[in-house]
């Protein structure tokens, strides 16, 4: 029995990720696969221990406000 490989499709234009890219290739808010053309940028404030700093994270259309 062969174990069937899962492809990673974007969620907006349906485009093949590749397997070895399907990993980071996520947004970071809900989790679907996105392509870099698809890919939005935004910006996290986050508050640590002594300083608050910012980081930027991947998000598809639909999550970005």
């Amino acid at each position: 029995m062969s174990k069937e490989l899962k492809i990673a499709r974007c969620v907006e234009c349906g485009r093949i990720i590749p397997s070895d890219e399907a990993s980071w290739r996520v947004c970071s808010m809900c989790g679907d696969s996105i392509c870099l053309e698809h890919t939005y940028y935004m910006r996290v404030k986050r508050t640590g221990l002594y300083d608050i700093y910012y980081d930027v994270v991947r998000v598809c259309k639909k999550c970005k406000i």
